[in-house]
């Protein structure tokens, strides 16, 4: 007969850990994701231009109250879907305009992939593969950084990860009534993408679950699927908006769904061309400190029977990053979904080295590089030509700030490694715990020094600086330039005029307005002008203009208005001028009207 009270207490003992239970360790970790996505989430200014230009969008859907079209500046711009302006936008609305709540839905989503791969790792192997796992994920470098930026990417990770994660699920049960409910939710999930970043949360998904049919035969599976229903499911989730936007906008479809995509990916049109190794350095730089671990999973991955949970995770990193390698646009966030898939298979890796204590030196690794780039500041701080351009004058600063993070994450690292090699520590809880606390301390200055270098060269500053210089009824211009952020940050309730050449390849960050030079929100007016438009223009405008342009266009506007604008504030390289000036010719004063 099976002594089932022994069976009990050996399940219980697998799910403790250095004598603590699993409960306690799962709100551990809760706790040190929340700290690590939460700590300075709104103390950075929006970075450009993909943070001021997501952000204004979500703004300007409460502005007009229109929720199918998103607009930036007043202007259609259709170059991706609505769902995640729509998240920002509600977020806007219960808490108020800021960057903290500008950023709180890819911190949740963030979170939300967290969760599932905690989840997901627990199930498949146990609580030290799961409490690994999430601890990699959160602190590999653009992952927490994505996490904490108004950008598509990590919401669309969060559903294509849902999708997978309960594709498995369907493999794994034979209820019907349970597989059916992981196949609607797979469907869902997929569909929530679409409306994300497009047919992508299809198509990532829908290739790892062919080739993973494939490679096991398990075609049989199909039937488990519900593909009728689910197309019913996904159209269901998808098709409204869509329809409601080609309605409002024709033409769009064909524009999103043939330029934005299969001309992104097969031509070099959208200029965003790299060699064929790029996300080889992107993932290299991306995933640290846990890069170094790269070839340990893959000895790990290869040493083990390769389960379906192996194959799927396998599948799920090597298709998209080789998707993405093969394509004409490449930028850092495309390969964001792997991270996911990537972190379990090191989680486990890495649970797998801490079964024999002689191995469990390699978690001195992530210790070492914290310790080594914490020095490299202090360095940089003395000889600030060895740091980046973008936090050259801000780390001598945070010299105090890199000292006291200095000396405690060295304290914890150094009782940690004292305590290993002395084998005083039981079992993996020490080792999970000081890597925990040193990391999550770590991204906790890092977000710090962030934080102090993002308002360098931000719309925010530009604002501050020139928002006493504008009255409400002051029509603003972008004479040949554009800065992101500042239509948020000046909460305007108008257009800004931008003056661009019509051979210019996108505007605002939109290769959908250079394009299709879509006509403004009802009732606000022309908005796009050409140089000599702009011209005639301020022959007849009887409104005081405030121009921002670049100092060395200067020149150029002088003699295209036939006049010296009066300067009013210069900033880096731009300058804000007044249509109030003098005459070049007779030195008089007049008004570009």
């Amino acid at each position: 007969m099976i002594d089932q009270s022994n069976i009990s207490q050996s399940i219980a003992s697998q799910n403790r850990v250095s004598g603590i239970g699993e409960r306690s360790w799962f709100w551990l970790v809760c706790l040190v994701c929340l700290v690590i996505v939460f700590s300075s989430l709104g103390s950075s200014a929006l970075f450009e231009p993909d943070e001021g230009r997501n952000a204004e969008k979500a703004r300007e859907i409460l502005l007009l109250g229109d929720w199918v079209t998103p607009y930036q500046n007043f202007l259609p711009t259709l170059d991706k879907p609505i769902f995640f302006y729509w998240l920002v936008a509600i977020s806007f609305k219960l808490f108020g305009l800021s960057e903290w709540s500008a950023r709180l839905p890819s911190a949740l989503a963030g979170l939300g992939c967290i969760f599932l791969v905690y989840r997901f790792a627990r199930l498949q192997w146990g609580l030290q593969e799961g409490l690994w796992s999430s601890l990699v994920l959160i602190t590999s470098l653009e992952f927490f950084l994505f996490s904490r930026i108004v950008i598509f990417d990590m919401t669309l990770t969060l559903f294509i990860s849902l999708a997978l994660f309960s594709f498995y699920a369907v493999t794994q049960t034979d209820d019907p009534r349970a597989g059916k409910r992981h196949c609607l939710l797979m469907y869902a999930a997929m569909g929530a993408g679409t409306l994300v970043k497009g047919p992508i949360a299809l198509v990532i998904p829908g290739a790892v679950i062919f080739f993973y049919l494939l490679l096991t035969g398990k075609w049989f599976l199909l039937r488990r699927l519900n593909i009728l229903l689910g197309t019913i499911v996904y159209f269901a989730v998808v098709a409204p908006w869509y329809l409601w936007v080609e309605s409002r906008n024709p033409g769009y479809l064909r524009y999103f769904l043939w330029e934005e995509h299969f001309v992104r990916y097969l031509t070099p049109h959208f200029s965003r061309t790299k060699t064929w190794y790029y996300f080889f350095l992107v993932l290299g730089i991306g995933f640290l400190p846990w890069s170094f671990f790269i070839p340990v999973t893959a000895k790990n991955l290869w040493n083990r029977t390769f389960t379906g949970a192996n194959l799927l995770l396998t599948l799920w990193v090597i298709l998209p990053f080789a998707f993405f390698s093969a394509s004409n646009a490449k930028l850092p966030h495309y390969i964001l979904p792997i991270y996911p898939a990537l972190a379990i298979l090191t989680g486990q890796a890495v649970a797998a080295k801490m079964q024999d204590p002689k191995r469990s030196r390699i978690l001195y690794i992530p210790g070492i590089f914290i310790v080594a780039f914490i020095v490299y500041l202090l360095v940089g701080a003395a000889w600030p030509n060895l740091l980046a351009r973008d936090i050259r004058s801000d780390v001598p600063q945070s010299v105090s700030l890199l000292l006291l993070y200095g000396t405690i994450i060295s304290l914890v690292f150094g009782v940690f490694v004292a305590g290993d090699l002395k084998s005083v520590w039981k079992g993996q809880g020490a080792a999970f715990m000081c890597t925990a606390v040193s990391l999550a301390l770590f991204f906790i200055l890092a977000g710090q020094i962030v934080a102090r270098a993002s308002f360098r060269r931000a719309a925010k500053s530009t604002a501050q600086a020139t928002a006493a210089l504008i009255d409400r009824p002051d029509r603003l211009v972008f004479y040949d330039t554009y800065i992101e952020g500042l239509l948020f940050y000046l909460r305007i309730d108008k257009p800004i005029w931008l003056v661009q050449s019509p051979e210019k390849g996108n505007i605002m960050g939109s290769f959908y307005v250079a394009e299709k030079r879509p006509a403004p929100a009802a009732g606000y007016g022309q908005v796009l002008f050409t140089f000599e438009e702009f011209a005639a223009q301020c022959g007849k405008n009887e409104l005081p203009l405030r121009i921002f342009l670049k100092e060395k266009n200067l020149p150029r506007l002088t003699k295209e208005v036939g006049a010296v604008p009066r300067r009013l504030t210069s900033f880096d390289d731009f300058v804000l001028v007044s249509n109030r000036c003098r005459a070049e010719t007779d030195n008089s004063s007049i008004r570009l009207r």
